[in-house]
């Protein structure tokens, strides 16, 4: 974790900074929340967002918020591979069943 009146890094359970020697408030330990993980699943766009904001101060959490993001990412291209291909496969047959129409 970083400093918050210095900007120097230090230990994660640091009471107080070995640089300037100012007492490490034990709030801003980074602790990754699964539901801002799952929002930005289903919205990329705040995971992105999020993944800026946090990355120097929570980095665990913003690499949480980062892989949740690249999985909801994934997934949203998955689901319109599968719908382009159950549509592809639904013209290809309509249009089978409709020449057999016609020639009978």
């Amino acid at each position: 974790m970083f400093c918050s009146n210095c900007g120097n890094e230090i230990n994660d359970n640091a009471d107080v900074c070995i640089h300037c020697g100012v007492s490490v408030s034990k709030k801003n330990k980074d602790n990754p929340s699964h539901l801002a993980g799952a929002v930005s699943c289903c919205f990329p766009i705040v995971g992105l967002i999020l993944y800026f904001l946090w990355k120097d101060d929570k980095p665990k959490s913003s690499k949480l918020v980062c892989r949740w993001m690249i999985a909801g990412i994934v997934l949203w291209i998955l689901f319109y591979v599968v719908m382009f291909l159950l549509g592809f496969i639904g013209a290809m047959s309509d249009s089978s069943y409709s020449s057999i129409t016609y020639v009978l």
